[in-house]
């Protein structure tokens, strides 16, 4: 499994911050991308107590950039920086944050810096990364953040050594370059221990074009895709996938009630279809589907169609993604029942009603389709 690290993305290493690093800002947004598409997310956070030893403040006569030894490990002198609980340790407010699934804190031990996520410069604490990863499966650790030459490396050599494939986003980190060449010593190391550099948008890329996904079985509608440890299907005849929540002008929801052969019995849904199904239509806009399914399945013709939002409705089981949509002014033009003996009956249910109508079909041994409910609440949120 894979897993991001994001190193220090703290308000004192960006523009403007006690110990800024130049164009520190510019990571984030890399940050951000990728994100998404990563199942583990942590972060790490300089912690360092007022007296650190690390601060050439706590050291009379000293000044930043000199190097001294602290508790007899090398140390070069920072101005006070992400002092705990402040403002500069915080992670950037640019951040998202939502995903991170545990921030690590490091030099919090007075005596001794930490660069690294994993355990402090003399190698003496370990701040149970490595266990943490290792208890959820983590086999692949990407990097990424601030600064290059320092926390970076650190995190990533010891990643390397701790056993876990490391990857490095280069464009993802900025470093303080205080001697030239520093940033470009740091990269050469990081290589020769095994750190693989790769660009985020070219993982990215590679990702879309589902370079480590393989097909298990095709059939004609749908296809089971296997990445990584994930099974999973998608659809081979199809764009996409509407919902319609359509609604007479005496306010009623019109369903649908059809029999579905995985369930074993009929079911309660709102009209829905595929796009781009049909040979020659591989490029149906949305809308155009949205009409000719309500029409199919229900002999009904709309006035204004629109856009609800778009939802995933089973993310473990389906890379499919639905549109759901609203469906006003209609008129019955037709008997519908669908298309290739879908044998599709419609009701047509009042908005008070529908609630105890929806009980009472539950309690007859018919199943409800979570979609039904999804559309209920954006049209309910839509109409507020």
């Amino acid at each position: 499994m894979n897993a991001l690290i994001l190193v220090d993305l703290q308000n004192d290493f960006l523009p403007g911050g006690a110990l800024a690093v130049p164009r520190g800002d510019e990571v984030i947004a890399a940050a951000n991308r990728l994100q998404p598409h990563f199942p583990l997310i942590v972060a790490t956070l300089d912690w360092h107590p007022p007296d650190h030893g690390s601060f050439a403040s706590n050291h009379p006569g000293r000044r930043v950039g000199d190097r001294v030894e602290l508790d007899g490990v090398p140390q070069v002198l920072w101005p006070d920086h992400c002092v705990r609980d402040s403002h500069g340790a915080r992670l950037a407010p640019s951040l998202h944050t939502l995903s991170i699934a545990r921030a690590f804190c490091k030099g919090v031990d007075p005596r001794v810096d930490s660069y690294s996520a994993f355990r402090d410069n003399g190698r003496r604490t370990d701040t149970g990364l490595g266990d943490y990863l290792r208890d959820r499966g983590v086999t692949d650790l990407f990097v990424l953040g601030l600064a290059t030459e320092y926390c970076v490396r650190a995190t990533a050599l010891d990643a390397a050594a701790y056993g876990f494939a490391t990857w490095l986003f280069e464009d993802g980190c900025r470093g303080v370059e205080s001697r030239p060449g520093d940033v470009a010593a740091a990269l050469a190391e990081m290589e020769r221990a095994g750190v693989r550099r790769i660009a985020s948008k070219t993982w990215l890329s590679e990702r879309d074009r589902g370079a480590d996904r393989s097909t298990l079985a095709s059939g004609r509608y749908l296809r089971l895709m296997r990445s990584g440890r994930w099974e999973y299907a998608e659809r081979s005849n199809a764009t996409g996938v509407v919902v319609i929540v359509p609604t007479t002008v005496d306010d009623a929801f019109v369903l649908i009630e059809q029999y579905r052969e995985p369930l074993g019995r009929r079911c309660i849904e709102f009209p829905a279809g595929l796009v781009g199904d049909a040979p020659g239509d591989e490029h149906e806009e949305l809308i155009t589907a949205v009409r000719r399914e309500l029409m199919e399945e229900t002999g009904f013709a709309a006035a204004d169609v629109k856009l609800l939002g778009e939802a995933v409705p089973s993310a473990g089981l389906t890379s499919e993604r639905v549109a759901v949509f609203r469906a006003t002014g209609l008129c019955r033009v037709a008997a519908g029942g669908g298309a290739d003996g879908e044998l599709i009956q419609v009701h047509l249910v009042a908005r008070g009603a529908l609630r105890e109508w929806l009980d009472r079909r539950r309690a007859e041994g018919i199943e409800i389709a979570m979609s039904l409910y999804g559309g209920l609440w954006l049209a309910e949120r839509e109409t507020r």
